[in-house]
């Protein structure tokens, strides 16, 4: 699969994933994730639209350029690499670094979003999310990116499901360290985290938004996501039962068929 250029100085890798015509979805994926983590999704989601997945800066097979880096800068880059590919407007769904990248492209670029979807993401980093988020930078800074991953992933699933899937999470385990990243793009991308604060801006998003978060999600919990909601004019909450940060991973046919169904009434209504 293809790598790149684009206007903002680097190089991204990139999948397409299906031959529906229409407007296609742009999966998001968050810190330190490459983009093969939203293959569950892709399976369900290539049978009716075309997907396009990618590596953030920092990250995987893309470029990993010193930081700081912010949600500013990381929008942007989705969005030169739209411009690469002649996509005029898509579908946005991301998950927590990508949900914060996908509000803020739905700010900056409204023309080049139809709809939008949030998973486990947040406002602003404050509170729980200021100490969770801080708390890996010194995870990375003190016991290199092994240790953060061993770390964040007790986080990222509940304990019971990691104790019945212990060898379906330790291959999840496997696969970031596999394509982790350069701990400077992890750097980078843990900066564009703590800078992360949209509070003020979110009525500004005006297109069709579902946000979700599973109600056990240890990274950032629902209040986070509530906040979102209460603050974004066009959008629906689902709260996940029992669910992760990672719920898709967690459950993909449950996150997939809510968040399709979802996608299915919203190109309805605004069509």
């Amino acid at each position: 699969m293809p790598t790149t250029a684009i206007s903002t100085g680097i190089s991204l890798y990139y999948e397409w994933h299906g031959e529906a015509d229409g407007i296609p979805v742009v999966f998001i994926r968050g810190t330190g994730a490459d983009s093969s983590r939203w293959l569950p999704q892709v399976e369900d989601y290539k049978k009716k639209y075309r997907t396009l997945i990618f590596d953030n800066r920092g990250l995987g097979k893309s470029d990993a350029p010193k930081g700081p880096y912010s949600v500013e800068m990381m929008a942007e880059d989705s969005v030169a690499l739209l411009d690469a590919l002649n996509v005029e407007k898509c579908h946005v769904s991301g998950l927590s670094l990508g949900a914060a990248i996908g509000a803020q492209i739905a700010i900056a670029f409204p023309e080049r979003v139809q709809t939008l979807q949030l998973h486990g993401g947040w406002a602003k980093t404050h509170g729980y999310a200021k100490m969770y988020l801080g708390m890996l930078g010194r995870w990375l800074e003190e016991g290199g990116l092994d240790l953060y991953y061993e770390a964040a992933l007790l986080y990222l699933f509940p304990p019971d499901f990691i104790t019945k899937n212990y060898d379906q999470v330790m291959t999840v385990l496997d696969n970031m360290k596999k394509n982790s990243s350069p701990i400077e793009g992890m750097r980078g991308q843990l900066d564009a985290n703590m800078s992360h604060d949209i509070a003020d801006k979110l009525n500004q998003i005006s297109v069709p938004t579902l946000i979700t978060v599973g109600e056990n999600d240890m990274c950032l919990p629902p209040s986070f996501s509530r906040e979102l909601a209460d603050g974004i004019p066009n959008s629906e909450l689902i709260i996940f039962p029992g669910g992760s940060h990672l719920f898709g991973i967690q459950d993909p046919g449950t996150f997939n068929r809510t968040t399709l169904d979802w996608l299915e009434r919203a190109n309805r209504t605004s069509s």
